[in-house]
């Protein structure tokens, strides 16, 4: 039960993003139409596009979901992301650390390079 919940909560969070995304593109679809083509339907904030929007993004969602092959593709993530042993905290911290000391330990090597080149350039340049 514990992927299946995850599986279906990742279908949710698709349909949420799509309503967001959807809304705002037929939002300026309908801009081209006049602003009265994009009325209000329930209060100030919920207008045309986002029940247009709402209506494909839940259509979206439950296609996918009935989706033999979409459904059982996300199982199957499901369960392989089940299987990863996922790094501690500690580790996690110390990872981090790691990549910003590299981080800056690069950036300082290719900023040395830069300035023995742009020393390099002004003499050739200046002569």
């Amino acid at each position: 039960m514990g992927v299946a919940r995850y599986v279906n909560m990742a279908f949710i969070v698709t349909g949420l993003l799509a309503y967001v995304v959807l809304s705002e593109l037929f939002a300026w679809t309908l801009m081209f139409f006049g602003s009265a083509a994009n009325g209000q339907v329930i209060g100030h904030n919920f207008r045309v596009a986002e029940l247009i929007g709402l209506l494909v993004a839940a259509g979206l969602v439950v296609w996918l979901k009935r989706d033999e092959r979409v459904s059982t593709f996300a199982m199957e993530v499901g369960n392989e992301l089940s299987k990863v042993t996922w790094p501690t905290w500690p580790e996690t911290k110390l990872g981090t650390i790691v990549v910003m000391i590299t981080t800056i330990i690069i950036a300082m090597i290719l900023g040395t390079f830069d300035y023995l080149w742009a020393a390099v350039t002004s003499l050739i340049y200046n002569v």
